[in-house]
């Protein structure tokens, strides 16, 4: 019986690159990509089918390289904007770090914050001058604690952190929106998938 959208898991945006990757490795390989990802079970009688999938699994990534090449000047410009991000976050971060330091505010890196959202003031910078500067010391001295949330992107920091008291603030660092993210979102998205529906195979197999 054919999976249904419902059944599918994985977004419509994701579903747009495994349909074209489909058609590219079925041509290949002989195998349905979202039959391997939906069912990987009915392959684990193909005896060539791990071998097969490493394969694949390259071709999928040079799928979403190829995509990114062919859109050097976004790439370059998301770049930019991922290193402009990083060295905010350091600016930010040292300068959080000290304030809560010097004004006795816990300041930590948790493994997860749990917060009521309801009423949660966000605001995101792109600059350091005197008026973040302030407002740093501002957010710092109505907080019970700082909560540093920053996310890793490739290898640069994109700094979020939570400032915790009365009313809840967050603050980020801006990081231009970019269909590179997308790109890089779906490809690893597919990779899991794809990770998944291998070891499944391989478990099946005795391997």
């Amino acid at each position: 019986m054919a999976a249904t959208v419902q059944d599918i898991p994985w977004d419509d945006q994701t579903d747009v690159f495994i349909t074209n990757l489909d058609k590219a490795l079925a041509a290949k390989y002989q195998v349905s990509l979202r039959d391997l990802l939906l069912d990987p079970d009915k392959f684990t009688n193909n005896k060539d089918m791990l071998a097969k999938m490493e394969k694949m699994k390259d071709d999928i990534d040079k799928y979403f390289d190829g995509l990114k090449d062919d859109m050097a000047d976004e790439k370059a410009a998301f770049t930019q904007s991922l290193e402009n991000a990083g060295k905010l976050y350091d600016i930010v971060d040292n300068a959080i770090a000290t304030k809560a330091s010097f004004s006795r505010i816990p300041y930590i890196i948790p493994t997860d914050i749990t917060y009521d959202t309801h009423g949660q003031e966000e605001i995101t910078v792109e600059k350091y001058d005197n008026a973040t500067d302030a407002l740093l010391t501002k957010l710092i001295n109505v907080s019970n604690y700082i909560g540093n949330v920053s996310a890793t992107y490739d290898k640069y920091n994109i700094g979020s952190w939570v400032f915790s008291g009365q009313k809840v603030y967050v603050l980020s660092i801006y990081l231009q929106e970019s269909i590179i993210m997308d790109f890089d979102t779906a490809n690893a998205d597919i990779n899991d998938l794809f990770d998944s529906a291998y070891q499944q195979i391989r478990i099946n197999q005795g391997k």
